[in-house]
């Protein structure tokens, strides 16, 4: 493989070697002493296969868009952060102005010349230019190597995996088998939550927030005490990469909680008067979220978007079209069940123009199968009333409405909306393959 990119992009040398060779001896070690610590504990018999396929689909990933897509975002991202580890030493209050001061187009690019230009597009947008200034912190500690850095990446995507895998395991909703494949391995959510990527930093954010403000409010687990610093942390990404994402972590928890309280009811009357405050609750907040500025500026560039995607050729035929034509708050609720419907179970097979949209389109395949199942095979009102008992489950499902309906919505390529889409496909096959009378007889080895 070429070491370079259009003369400009340097992937490989004898620092890039030394450094990704004491990294991975590092983890490599840190994964090897995690597990013999806990080897006895019959779930870890996946932790050591769950790390090496989460290294060696990292590392996939990063070669395939080298090779293919000229290094694509997570390029730029690794080019950009480095460049500002370069200017640590050429010019420090630069440096330090860039990664904490938002800085008007005016302005812009002029502390980069001693060191060279970052990429427009990642520059020029200010969620993409924070991540870059995120994975500084790594261009810092590795000498600026990419697959140094990929590898510590590959290593935090499994350590929030595995965070997910255990605490749900804890909560005896499927198989431990079953588990294992939907959070641990699950082709689309290892390959796309990964990398130098938005897609990590919002992964690993999104899900810390949701298990830990899910033990700590809804599950009341008394003795597990929030580690603020981290949580501040995952807040803060989430802030200013994809804000719109808090949205789908508060909202399920926020939710779960009064169904919970519902379910605690023993008067049947008084549960169907705290089932009835929940759905007058939902209406009155999705009113509020339609009415607020944020819902403005997400319809706005949804509509942007796919007035692009029909004027501009050069997309390809990589794009889809909801047909949406109203962009108003209702207009919105009229695209809720196709833009579910788009996230869940697209691309369709006959859409795949690339072998990225192909394999995903096997496994929204897959996903169309066991939602068959889930609705022909038993009485699927048995089933959700099942789901709505379960505090998990009800976070699980609100969760993966909320984000599906997002991606759906405003993704536009299937090259997009595979990648936004992964984060709910783990909760969406937990839904789909729960068994209530499995789980409360402790079916689960």
């Amino acid at each position: 493989m070429d070491n370079s990119l259009e003369g400009k992009f340097q992937f490989l040398g004898v620092v890039d070697a030394f450094s990704i060779l004491i990294y991975l001896i590092f983890i490599i070690f840190l994964v090897n002493s995690n597990f013999n610590k806990n080897r006895d504990k019959d779930h870890y018999k996946y932790f050591k296969n769950a790390f090496y396929y989460k290294l060696i689909i990292s590392i996939l990933f990063s070669l395939i868009y080298i090779r293919f897509y000229y290094g694509g975002d997570t390029a730029a991202y690794w080019d950009t952060s480095q460049k500002l580890g370069q200017l640590l030493w050429v010019n420090p209050e630069g440096f330090f102005y860039e990664m904490f001061t938002h800085l008007p187009d005016r302005v812009r690019y002029v502390n980069f010349y001693p060191v060279g230009l970052p990429p427009t597009w990642i520059y020029q947008e200010d969620e993409a230019f924070f991540t870059s200034k995120v994975y500084t912190l790594l261009s810092l500690i590795t000498f600026r190597s990419y697959f140094a850095m990929t590898i510590i990446c590959a290593y935090f995507s499994f350590k929030i995996s595995w965070f997910l895998y255990e605490f749900l395991l804890s909560n005896n909703l499927i198989k431990q088998n079953q588990l294992a494949y939907a959070v641990l391995f699950l082709p689309s959510t290892s390959f796309w939550c990964t990398g130098i990527t938005k897609d990590l930093l919002i992964y690993y954010s999104v899900v810390y927030m949701l298990v830990v403000l899910c033990k700590r409010f809804v599950l009341r687990e008394e003795n597990y005490r929030l580690n603020l610093i981290k949580l501040c942390i995952c807040f803060y990404l989430i802030t200013n990469i994809r804000d719109f994402m808090l949205i789908v972590v508060f909202a399920p928890l926020f939710f779960s909680y009064f169904i919970k309280i519902s379910n605690k009811q023993s008067n049947s009357f008084a549960k169907s008067v705290m089932r009835i405050f929940i759905v007058v609750l939902s209406l009155a907040s999705l009113s509020l979220f339609f009415r607020s500025e944020k819902a403005t500026e997400f319809t706005a560039e949804a509509q942007l978007i796919q007035q692009d995607l029909k004027n501009n050729t050069t997309y390809g035929t990589g794009k889809y079209d909801l047909g949406i034509k109203d962009y108003s708050p209702f207009g919105m609720l009229k695209a809720f069940p196709i833009s579910i419907f788009t996230a869940f179970y697209r691309p369709f097979f006959w859409e795949a123009n690339s072998v990225f949209v192909l394999l995903s389109s096997l496994e929204s395949l897959f996903f169309m199968l066991l939602s068959f199942k889930f609705v022909f095979q038993g009485n699927v009102l048995k089933k959700l009333n099942d789901i709505f008992t379960n505090e998990i489950l009800v976070i699980s499902f609100i969760f993966v409405l909320i984000l599906g309906f997002f991606a759906g919505f405003t993704s536009g390529l299937f090259g997009v909306l595979v990648r936004f889409k992964a984060p709910i496909l783990p909760f969406l096959y937990i839904i789909l393959v729960y068994n209530k009378k499995e789980a409360d007889n402790e079916y689960i080895v």
